[in-house]
């Protein structure tokens, strides 16, 4: 089974949270398992390349991303998770990614002002990425608001593609969320004409965590979450799994789930 994964955090390379730390041992874990997993990470320029050991995969030069009326190209680079036999794929473009902090300005603690083109270029990346590599994942799993646009993007602009028979997991690890933005992020996005953003856009708002729930076929929450966004699902009417515990215990989960995933699937 192919799953991929979608975070903007992972130990050692980025840390925002608690969350990476986790995604540091369970995608390895699964993957020892047998699943087959793919990680793609922003190559923030806090990620030093020769400690970490990145090096360039030539044959994904070049991969562009529409951000809004522009387009902006990546390279891809990999580097493996210390002590484990897992890669993860790094999008690498200087203008979103090279400054020396991840969200947040850490000389004024503000938000950097071009967020929401950062993180529509990183989602949108994740997908041409693995379209390029030609790689059709069982599974999408989205972690925490940064992730949030990539569900919308399966369904409503590359349902036609690669995806079209993905199931896509939305997790969410804390309460906290960074994710709200001008309604303006849609228009960045290339949508069809026919999606209707006023169905998602709230007050001039948009709220990428609502829009994970919104739009994945799977909703799970981790530890760090007991009842915080129960009216937030009733409201949405979503039903979440909690799969919580130790990481190993969270990876024998996981790798139920997402056997239990698939063979729903093959039953319908």
């Amino acid at each position: 089974m192919k799953v991929l994964y979608a975070a903007a955090e992972i130990s050692p390379f980025a840390r925002m949270t608690n969350t990476a730390d986790l995604l540091r041992f369970l995608p390895a874990s699964l993957q020892d398992k047998g699943f087959e997993i793919r990680i793609l990470l922003p190559k923030y320029g806090t990620i030093n390349d020769r400690r970490n050991r990145l090096h360039e995969v030539i044959r994904l030069s070049g991969i562009e991303v529409e951000v809004g009326e522009n387009i902006e190209t990546m390279r891809i680079k990999v580097a493996s998770i210390p002590n484990a036999k897992l890669q993860v794929y790094f999008l690498d473009n200087d203008k979103y990614f090279k400054r020396k902090a991840l969200f947040m300005d850490p000389d004024s603690g503000e938000h950097y002002d071009d967020n929401d083109e950062r993180l529509v270029f990183y989602n949108k990346g994740v997908l041409e990425t693995v379209k390029k590599l030609g790689w059709k994942p069982d599974i999408i799993h989205c972690h925490d608001w940064a992730s949030g646009l990539i569900p919308l993007l399966v369904k409503e602009k590359y349902k036609e593609d690669l995806f079209n028979d993905s199931q896509v997991i939305y997790n969410i690890h804390h309460d906290e969320n960074h994710g709200i933005f001008d309604a303006n992020i849609l228009d960045l996005l290339g949508l069809p004409e026919s999606f209707n953003k006023e169905e998602v856009a709230s007050d001039g708002k948009v709220d990428l965590r609502r829009l994970g729930l919104q739009f994945s076929d799977h909703i799970v929450t981790g530890n760090r979450i007991k009842d915080q966004l129960d009216d937030e699902f009733k409201a949405l009417d979503i039903n979440a799994t909690k799969i919580q515990g130790s990481p190993e215990a969270v990876s024998d989960k996981f790798a139920t789930y997402y056997e239990g995933i698939a063979g729903t699937d093959e039953e319908e």
